[in-house]
């Protein structure tokens, strides 16, 4: 979009830490998009690009006037996910040159949506909350070249080392059914044939869990339902546990340690980089300031609630954000 010695935010163009498009030698400037299609599954290439979210502001646009929004009394809500800033994070990772592109792209993209808005509905008659659903860790490869802490996890490793730990003490290697999203789920049909308690177990691989390499801290299904957490990362995980879903032992990485490629970048812990994002309001009944008090994505809905002077939702667990309101 700008000149490239205008990109102050990234690090260099050229670099090992990312992931360049099929078709493309290295992940550096410039990107021809019709070139690179056809290796890239056509027009799912442009989902990994800054020009999926100008689609979404298209389709934004054309409903808020299609649909006649705010053209009457009842209040009307759009909910607008911006979406490609994921996978161009996860290519190419938060310091790469290629995310600062997407996001001074994506400013463009909202200020239509926001003239558009104007334009449609008027200044000053509506509301608007931007914020995201995640953050994300900068590449350990790159980390680690910097002299940081931070590393790569081998969930196969981890399985097999498991799996041979419990087979030597229960005689049986059978009893894992599944490790996903850093947790274990046990196979209850296993348990039961070999009579074993499910709180012994847990207990068993939490101690395992423990003192493996690049675990930072373990929670059992035993300890999530039984016990409260208040805060920390006992907290963050005890409102992410779900009672009939989620696995029957929890474990947290190290900070800066990721299960994903060399290249590019994920999320999903519950470290501080993965879990502070922005919380912009703005527009009607909007106070003008900044706050550096803490607050929580599930705060967002009872404020808007309380703007609109409705009811909360049903299953709202969060406060009204009062800083924020008239």
């Amino acid at each position: 979009l700008y000149p490239m010695n205008t990109y102050t935010a990234s690090g260099p163009d050229l670099n090992t830490f990312e992931k360049a498009p099929h078709g493309k030698e290295q992940a550096t400037f410039p990107y021809d998009l019709p070139a690179l299609q056809d290796e890239n599954g056509k027009f799912s290439l442009l989902k990994a690009t800054p020009y999926g979210n100008s689609l979404v502001a298209d389709f934004a646009i054309a409903a808020l006037e299609n649909e006649q929004m705010g053209m009457d009394a009842i209040p009307d809500f759009l909910a607008v996910s911006f979406s490609s800033t994921d996978y161009v994070g996860h290519q190419y990772g938060v310091n790469a040159v290629e995310l600062e592109d997407t996001y001074l792209r994506l400013d463009l993209d909202i200020e239509r949506l926001l003239t558009a808005l104007d334009d449609h509905v008027g200044n000053g008659n509506y509301t608007v909350f931007l914020t995201a659903d995640h953050g994300a860790v900068n590449n350990p490869a790159y980390l680690q070249s910097q002299g940081i802490a931070a590393g790569y996890f081998e969930n196969d490793a981890l399985e097999k080392f498991l799996k041979e730990k419990l087979n030597h003490k229960y005689g049986n290697d059978l009893l894992i059914k599944k490790i996903s999203n850093s947790q274990v789920f046990l196979d209850y049909d296993q348990l039961e044939m070999a009579q074993l308690k499910t709180e012994d177990v847990q207990r068993y691989l939490s101690l395992l869990l423990s003192n493996y390499n690049s675990i930072d801290k373990v929670f059992t299904r035993e300890a999530l339902t039984n016990s409260s957490f208040t805060n920390g990362v006992g907290a963050l995980i005890q409102n992410g546990f779900h009672h009939k879903r989620s696995g029957d032992v929890v474990y947290v990485l190290e900070p800066g340690v990721i299960s994903y490629s060399k290249t590019g970048s994920t999320h999903g812990s519950s470290q501080s980089y993965d879990t502070h994002v922005p919380l912009l309001f703005y527009g009607a009944g909007i106070e003008k300031g900044t706050s550096a008090q803490r607050t929580h994505i599930i705060d967002i809905a009872p404020t808007i609630s309380n703007l609109l002077g409705i009811s909360f939702p049903n299953g709202t667990t969060g406060n009204p954000i009062l800083t924020v309101l008239k």
